[in-house]
């Protein structure tokens, strides 16, 4: 970088480098310091209505679905999710689109001189940009994802019209407690006295109830005021007076169903025939996303044992269909490996373990262990995903389908190994 602090007309890149090194913690959690620098650039007096999803996972899916159900219907619409891919500018959409480097490099810039003295972390340097772009940009609606738990994210500092939860299950123990109690307790920090909360969650911690009777949110549960029946090829969603059967998305029905309550109990739900069309357009990259037909290779960044669970559902239909399944792994060392692996291991005829790069990352041979001895004797090793891919995509038949999954770092290489 050519100078300290980056301005107006540095590059993107030398911004995300100075964020990167200007706080020491990549994560600090509380609000005041993140509240203080957000009025002192005045940023929280938007006129945007503000929708607020938090949950273990799901977020994304849900958030694409509501997107794309509101830009159907003419609205302006930004979307602020994390982590990202493989460019920073993933984490900003206006109407489903990413930005130029400039709106980012210039929320920045914002930042920056009007923070004085308040040190920011990273994520929340990126939230708050986020939030200046959706004020420059007046969007309509914003829907803001949470980046851990809830009730101490950077993104609670707003005061949204309607909070969801997806999802609620063990991540990020050392920050939200080892209990699903305590993550669900964590996570409802979002929900608003008066304001709708729509939790999606199948097996809802009492917790979750609890706090929202307390601060009287107005609850709305799932298996208690709406329900999505899921079928072979399709699923069954009621709420209310709805009744509807639409054909399975691409995304875990259940977050289509959590997305259609909140906008139903809105009134902001669309006529049926835009539903589907918009349900049967729905893509999100890196949820069981097919990276290839021939051979067929497909990845997801399930990396906790729930969402290992639905990539299992995937898995079962591809066995049903008459495939062996190969699983490319690559993991975090902080997440829950050995569970994320045991619940799909009965599915996978052929094991390749990478290594990630990063003061986070797991080596392929600490992974090993986890699989059954069987599967260990004929498991490979590599120093990274790459090096798996170039290896034994040449060894697929046509019987055979890939699996990469395990992190959002382990999709990026995927990707990137593909556009290359």
């Amino acid at each position: 970088m050519s100078q300290d602090i980056p301005c107006q007309s540095s590059s993107l890149d030398d911004w995300l480098c100075y964020l990167e090194r200007v706080h020491p913690a990549n994560i600090e959690m509380g609000l005041e310091r993140i509240k203080q620098v957000a009025d002192s650039v005045h940023l929280l007096n938007s006129s945007s209505k503000i929708i607020m999803i938090a949950g273990t996972n799901g977020k994304g899916t849900t958030a694409r679905c509501l997107e794309s159900l509101l830009l159907a219907q003419g609205y302006s619409v930004g979307t602020y999710a994390s982590p990202h891919l493989i460019r920073y500018n993933e984490r900003v959409r206006v109407n489903g689109t990413e930005l130029d480097d400039q709106y980012h490099v210039d929320a920045f810039d914002l930042l920056e001189k009007g923070r004085g003295e308040t040190p920011l972390t990273y994520f929340e340097f990126g939230t708050l940009g986020a939030l200046a772009i959706f004020k420059r940009c007046e969007v309509d609606y914003v829907l803001l994802e949470v980046g851990l738990g809830g009730r101490f994210d950077a993104t609670n500092i707003v005061e949204p019209i309607a909070s969801v939860i997806t999802t609620i299950d063990l991540d990020h123990k050392e920050y939200l407690g080892d209990t699903r109690e305590l993550v669900g307790y964590d996570k409802a920090g979002i929900f608003r006295a008066d304001k709708p909360a729509i939790v999606g969650d199948l097996n809802i911690p009492h917790t979750v109830t609890e706090y929202g009777d307390e601060i009287s949110a107005e609850l709305i549960l799932s298996k208690r005021d709406f329900f999505f029946e899921p079928k072979q090829s399709s699923f069954v969603w009621r709420y209310k007076s709805y009744e509807c059967e639409f054909e399975k998305p691409s995304i875990p029905a259940q977050n289509v169903a959590t997305a259609l309550t909140l906008l139903a109990r809105l009134e902001l739900l669309p006529e049926l025939s835009v539903i589907e069309r918009c349900l049967g357009d729905l893509k999100v990259e890196g949820r069981f996303q097919k990276l290839s037909d021939s051979p067929k290779v497909f990845t997801d960044v399930a990396h906790n044992p729930e969402s290992a669970r639905y990539l299992k559902q995937k898995l079962v239909e591809l066995k049903q269909q008459g495939f062996k399944i190969h699983a490319l792994i690559a993991m975090l060392a902080d997440k829950d490996k050995a569970s994320v692996i045991n619940e799909v291991s009965e599915l996978i005829d052929f094991w390749s373990l990478a290594s990630l790069d990063g003061p986070r990352a797991e080596q392929a041979s600490n992974l090993l262990p986890l699989l059954s001895q069987e599967q260990q004797q004929s498991a490979n090793m590599f120093d990274s995903v790459h090096m798996a891919l170039d290896s034994q995509l040449s060894q697929l038949d046509g019987q055979t389908v890939m699996i990469v999954f395990g992190s959002f770092f382990t999709v990026a290489e995927a990707i990137q190994y593909w556009q290359k």
